[in-house]
């Protein structure tokens, strides 16, 4: 580092000058970052289940289901739900299992809209449904 002193009269005026450290500094960091080797790729390994679980209807346990099909319709379990919001909120707050359970799952056909879908979530979540979840098919 390079220190330069100017002096007119009674005055010193002292002063680092810093672009060659920073040079130097700037010189290190690429060196660095070209000779550092580069970061592994790694693939975590998952585990997919060979024979996914299929629940029957009449499962006691089995999570309840709404099914929405292409034309917008639901289906709470094998019971249509209502077109209007307020009516689809009070069918779901008036099924036992729904609200014992505290979860659902909806399952939308392929060419079913998505703001059905939401529809119905924000429907369950106001019924106090804890859990909404997507039904999905097997992997």
């Amino acid at each position: 580092m390079a220190t330069q002193i100017k002096e007119s009269g009674d005055e010193t005026l002292v002063e680092i000058n810093v672009t060659p450290m920073v040079d130097v500094l700037l010189s290190l960091l690429i060196i660095f970052m070209v000779a550092s080797p580069k970061p592994p790729n790694e693939q975590i390994p998952i585990s997919v289940p060979k024979n996914a679980v299929v629940q029957q209807p009449s499962d006691p346990n089995a999570t309840l289901l709404v099914t929405i099909d292409e034309k917008g319709n639901a289906k709470l379990g094998q019971e249509p739900l209502a077109a209007d919001y307020d009516k689809m909120v009070e069918q779901l707050q008036n099924n036992e299992k729904a609200q014992k359970d505290g979860r659902i799952a909806i399952k939308g056909e392929d060419k079913a809209k998505y703001g059905q879908v939401i529809r119905v979530m924000a429907a369950a979540h106001e019924a106090g449904i804890g859990k909404v979840g997507i039904a999905s098919e097997k992997l």
